[in-house]
């Protein structure tokens, strides 16, 4: 989701090439003194990494490779270790408690999860507090993409005494793919509904719109002006594909669409108000303006939006239409 130029890619690798993200480096602490030697070899040979360093293929990898990136691990996991391997690996978490010197291939895939989690977590920690404001700058990103109900920009005092950043969603969860904590397009700005209420940690892997907006092209808003109601009108065909389903139903969209009552009415009471007898009337006595220009004017709101910067944009654009003939 986050695109930037070369040479900051450049920048941020040589800011992940530190002595204290080395694994190698790291192996050697007192923590991993008693490690089981099969471990410690698995961990120095990840294949999300070269030398012990976050590679390049990784930090600066297209979505459409992040799967690959998921299935070489898991493929190079459940070789050594079994079948079991990839369900024991996502479902231990920081809290688990494992033996790094057993040697037993559950607790070797637990020590192996807890070591990437803690060092890779550490990483994004880090990134955040000193890359985060740059990055989400970079992508020119207004609108939350998940929602497309809520800006988030970053906001800075004068002089920079404080800045306020939007969150960093994880669009495959660093809790289940911690390697990916740091990927560049793994990383979402958001707002904080769609990434710590409504999303959470829910695994977006096989089943997820990229990016994320897109569902907003497929979506069809309509209304029932005696119900003072507003619904998607293909509905039923999106929570047929488990992808759309997916996003409708973590973000809650029909529900969080259908509470802007106040865009319909403000549509339909501009509409009635200005019927089209009255707008060509109004061109009849106004030198140089024709009824469609007049229209524009008295619609301006909706017919000269900005798709990037307008909140609640797609609702507004099939109200209009479907409303002002």
């Amino acid at each position: 989701m986050i695109n930037i130029k070369k040479e900051y890619q450049i920048e941020l690798l040589q800011y992940f090439n530190k002595k204290n993200y080395s694994t190698n480096e790291i192996l050697k602490e007192s923590d991993y003194s008693t490690i089981h030697w099969e471990t410690k070899d698995f961990l120095e040979n990840l294949s999300f990494e070269k030398n012990g360093f976050l590679s390049n293929d990784t930090l600066c990898s297209d979505y459409e490779k992040n799967s690959e990136i998921i299935e070489n691990f898991f493929k190079s996991l459940t070789v050594k270790f079994g079948q079991n391997s990839r369900d024991a690996f996502i479902e231990t978490n920081e809290k688990t408690v494992c033996d790094i010197s057993k040697n037993c291939n559950d607790e070797k895939v637990k020590t192996i999860k807890k070591f990437i989690l803690k060092k890779y977590s550490n990483m994004y920690k880090n990134f955040r507090n000193t890359h985060g404001k740059r990055v989400i700058k970079e992508t020119d990103i207004n609108i939350c993409p998940y929602c497309y109900r809520s800006y988030i920009n970053v906001i800075e005092a004068e002089k920079g005494s404080k800045v306020i950043t939007p969150d960093l969603d994880h669009f495959y969860p660093k809790s289940r793919y911690p390697f990916l904590a740091v990927t560049l397009s793994n990383l979402v700005p958001s707002c904080l509904f769609c990434n710590q209420r409504a999303k959470n940690d829910e695994d977006f892997y096989k089943a997820s719109i990229y990016p994320p907006q897109k569902i907003f092209d497929e979506i069809e808003f309509d209304y029932d002006v005696y119900l003072n109601k507003i619904y998607i009108k293909n509905y039923k065909y999106l929570i047929s594909k488990p992808a759309y389903k997916m996003h409708l139903n973590t973000f809650l969209i029909q529900e969080l669409y259908a509470g802007h009552t106040e865009i319909l009415k403000n549509i339909i009471d501009k509409n009635r108000k200005y019927r089209k007898s009255k707008i060509e009337d109004i061109a009849k006595h106004t030198v140089g303006l024709s009824s469609f220009d007049v229209k524009k004017i008295v619609f301006y709101e909706y017919e000269f939006m900005n798709k990037k910067r307008e909140l609640l944009y797609k609702l507004k654009k099939d109200l209009y239409k479907n409303i002002v003939k």
